[in-house]
């Protein structure tokens, strides 16, 4: 987000296009990510996202892909994001009748109801801080000058977008790390899934926003905000423990005939 920012004159004139660059790789990272877990989660019969984790992210492609963005390569970001959750989604109403078969078999069989439910509730919320935001020049944090939306200056969409996806990162990481915790077996996930995310948000929510806080800290100050410093320090604890459970996890899972991955609690249920 933010291409068509103005940087001050002490900015460095390569500043917007490193920072578009960074994200740029984050994407990338998250990209190989959704097509993994999609593959993945066909060899195991398991679904990848938890399901408050894929509404959010869902309903966050959608409302800043055909609302928010306004350069074609933010909006081509957005939709191709959009466009490889559609497998994860596939695979989430394809596999959540077997995932859900021992907790609660109302929500696997009416799984797309509640996510789709879910990712309206999203886009609503979403909606309604995006609304909120650009309600007026200046909102956010720091000096405004030279943040351009739509023609108007005064309209941050790049610290817009880091709260939302800085509230969609947390909710993710942490509901995928309790959703291991609970399944005990790696359905649906793999270390090369877990190392693109971590990557991916490293760049996206990190090094992007990390440069222009360095070179244009007076609109950028709310990288090291306390509440930037929780949202994304949680998220990489969390991310991180996911890889040490992970690791766990894979050691004592079973995998039966059909692919499918069960717990050691489970296999012992099944006996």
């Amino acid at each position: 987000m933010g291409s068509s920012d103005v940087p001050p004159a002490h900015a460095p004139e390569w500043l917007i296009l490193a920072s578009a660059a960074c994200l740029g790789v984050g994407i990338l990272f998250w990209d190989i990510a959704y097509i993994l877990m999609t593959r993945r989660s066909l060899q195991t019969r398991s679904y990848a996202l938890p399901l408050a984790g894929l509404a959010v992210n869902v309903s966050w492609e959608i409302v800043y892909g055909f609302y928010v963005a306004e350069a074609a390569f933010e909006r081509a970001g957005f939709i191709l994001w959009l466009f490889l959750d559609l497998g994860v989604i596939y695979t989430t109403v394809r596999f959540a009748p077997e995932d859900w078969e021992g907790t609660s078999k109302f929500v696997g069989r009416n799984i797309s109801w509640i996510l789709g439910l879910m990712i309206l509730l999203g886009c609503w919320g979403h909606m309604a801080f995006i609304t909120w935001f650009l309600s007026e020049p200046g909102r956010g944090s720091g000096d405004k000058a030279g943040k351009w939306w739509r023609g108007r200056e005064g309209y941050d969409t790049t610290e817009l977008a880091f709260w939302s996806a800085g509230f969609a990162q947390l909710v993710g990481s942490a509901c995928s790390l309790a959703m291991l915790i609970v399944r005990g077996h790696s359905g649906g996930t793999s270390y090369k899934i877990w190392l693109c995310r971590f990557i991916g948000s490293i760049f996206g929510m990190g090094v992007a926003n990390g440069l222009l806080w360095w070179y244009w800290p007076e609109a950028h100050a709310f990288w090291t905000s306390p509440l930037s410093i929780f949202l994304c320090g949680l998220s990489f604890l969390c991310d991180a423990a996911f890889g040490l459970v992970l690791r766990q996890v894979r050691k004592s899972e079973r995998a039966l005939p059909n692919g499918r991955l069960v717990s050691r609690r489970d296999e012992k249920k099944m006996d």
